[in-house]
């Protein structure tokens, strides 16, 4: 939002819409795992959604920005991801569309002209090539890419190929990697943005240094975020520990509290740092929210600028432990 010197300004957030729509997205992913209980596919329904509509809202954002981007290459990676399930893969599928994007308007100069019209773009039709290149690139990368995560969480037994996986995904032992891994992916992150929200709007303190992240960033905030996870990460090792697979696999691999602890830490830094890229891409774009989709909290990537980017560091994780 934008003050009458056209800065932008951080309004006190309307509590009662957030706290409605925050209790429905919760019963909704709480549904979703359940259902998941049946088969992981169902709970690509619900990743595939986000990922979808937060490449949406970034694109539409940058089109506000008057950057060009290529809305059918933004449209069809994500189905890439979906199908590959492969993190090599996807990154050569990125590449093989930026390559085809940018020579598209160049060998087909009739057509780039007219695409560099509708567009409105000043300047050279190479530099208009290489422009909407890179522009759907970073919607491929963020949010896609790192969103695609998730999806391989997802299905993070059918990807490892440890022994540990082998010996503890049979109906014995009844060890569910993916639901765990998700499970703490979800947790540490809205632990993060609960504590820091709270953190900062009640205790206060100073603000970081950063003016272009906008006026409601403080260090009270990122810090208690980041103990907000540290703790979760604990309390989703107790919880799962109580179950005899899990109890059984952390004690053969001699995890204890402290290591989801530093989990959870390490959780929290990624969560605020998505959160600080994401708000600093929205300074720059002088907007307040990336769209108005969920009454008191903005667009979907307002909810997930931090998910995506500690779902790379749980992934990362969770292969160091298990992997």
């Amino acid at each position: 939002m934008e003050n009458k010197d056209g800065k932008v300004t951080n309004t006190p957030a309307n509590f009662l819409p957030r706290i409605i729509w925050g209790g429905i997205i919760l019963v909704v992913l709480v549904g979703f795992f359940a259902l998941r209980l049946l088969s992981a596919y169902v709970f690509d329904v619900l990743l595939a959604a986000l990922i979808i509509i937060s490449a949406l809202e970034v694109e539409n954002v940058l089109h506000k920005m008057n950057r060009p981007t290529h809305t059918v290459a933004v449209a069809l990676y994500p189905i890439f991801c979906f199908s590959m399930i492969a993190l090599l893969f996807m990154v050569l599928a990125m590449f093989v569309l930026g390559v085809i994007i940018f020579a598209y308007p160049l060998i087909f100069v009739k057509a780039g002209r007219k695409a560099k019209e509708r567009d409105s773009f000043e300047g050279s039709l190479l530099y208009y090539a290489f422009s909407k290149m890179i522009n759907t690139l970073f919607v491929c990368l963020w949010p896609t890419l790192f969103f695609s995560f998730t999806f391989m969480l997802n299905h993070y037994n059918l990807l490892s190929a440890s022994s540990y996986i082998e010996a503890f995904c049979n109906p014995e032992m009844g060890v569910d990697f993916g639901l765990f891994a998700l499970v703490f992916l979800f947790a540490t992150t809205m632990a993060a943005d609960t504590c820091a929200m709270m953190s900062g709007r009640f205790i206060g303190g100073p603000k970081i240094s950063l003016t272009k992240l906008g006026p409601g960033k403080s260090w009270t905030g990122l810090i208690g975020g980041i103990i907000g996870a540290t703790l979760m990460g604990m309390i989703i090792y107790f919880i799962f520990n109580a179950f005899y697979g899990y109890s059984t696999l952390f004690s053969s691999l001699h995890y204890g509290a402290w290591t989801f602890l530093l989990g959870g830490f390490f959780a929290g830094v990624f969560n605020m740092t998505g959160d600080i890229f994401s708000s600093f891409f929205k300074r720059r774009a002088v907007i307040k929210d990336f769209s108005q989709l969920i009454p008191g909290h903005g667009g979907v990537m307002d909810r997930c600028n931090g998910l995506l980017v500690n779902s790379v560091f749980v992934f990362v994780f969770f292969i160091i432990l298990f992997g």
